[in-house]
């Protein structure tokens, strides 16, 4: 659905939004005189901000705005992604950009929140013309902005333990280690429901999501950048069976192995 707003705060303006369930967008440009906070929940994006290449799947932000040219479009091996944006301009953004909040490298959207839900109640908001709804989407807008830059000052502070356990766990994705929980867990000097519970509360994925997703991104790099069958790429990251590998990676990657290979590499 595509929103025409042009509605003004005192210090804001709410120019465009579009909410997008299949998109298909293929943008590269300049943007002039305004800014764009994006944010795509599903699929996979190649994004270009002044030339550094980005490769995005699943739930991530990144914003647009005066300066270096940004081009974004489909990933290869992908038909769509779910997308949101919001276009704006005003003094406000300049006080968003002194306090460190504005604009914002793609990041991963934290987890535990749906940012779905918040972005489809902002344009909402910003569609309305009475003044109250116009505050409240300015509000709403700051409030991603300040829960993005909050988890960017919590990136790096991961205790010991679950630094130990995401290598673990790693190891394990990629066919190096056991993949036994238990033994995860005892290596870590704790029982493994203890393992589980506290690694879904520190990362927001319980740890087989965690697996099945490095084990995904491990398969996608060995599918781009080698022509070992996709067979041996199953049986290297510890899978018996090449069709349960091939399902696993469609439910991630969206596409089958074959395909996302022929994608990457024509």
């Amino acid at each position: 659905m595509y929103y025409s707003i042009t509605v003004t705060t005192a210090e804001l303006t709410f120019l465009y939004g579009e909410s997008v369930p299949k998109c298909t967008h293929r943008i590269d440009k300049h943007f002039v005189g305004y800014h764009t906070l994006q944010y795509m929940s599903g699929g996979g994006v190649s994004l270009s901000i002044g030339g550094r290449p980005f490769e995005l799947f699943g739930r991530w932000f990144w914003s647009a705005y005066p300066g270096p040219r940004i081009a974004f479009h489909v990933a290869p091996g992908y038909r769509t992604w779910r997308h949101r944006y919001i276009a704006f301009k005003g003094p406000l953004v300049q006080r968003w950009t002194t306090a460190g909040l504005f604009p914002i490298e793609p990041q991963a959207a934290p987890h535990g929140d749906d940012y779905g839900d918040r972005f489809d109640a902002l344009l909402r908001a910003a569609t309305r013309p009475d003044k109250w709804s116009r505050l409240r989407a300015a509000h709403l807008l700051e409030g991603l902005l300040i829960d993005l830059a909050d988890t960017r000052a919590h990136t790096h502070e991961h205790p010991a333990w679950l630094k130990r356990a995401m290598e673990l766990l790693t190891s394990a994705a990629n066919g190096a280690g056991d993949g036994d929980y238990h033994d995860i867990a005892a290596k870590l000097g704790m029982a493994e429901s203890t393992l589980r519970r506290r690694f879904r509360d520190a990362t927001g994925v319980p740890p087989h999501e965690f697996v099945l997703q490095a084990r995904v991104n491990e398969a996608r790099q060995l599918l781009g950048e080698t022509n070992d069958p996709i067979k041996l790429i199953a049986q290297k990251l510890g899978y018996r069976d090449v069709y349960f590998f091939s399902r696993q990676f469609r439910q991630f990657a969206g596409v089958p192995p074959a395909l996302y290979r022929k994608s990457r590499q024509g």
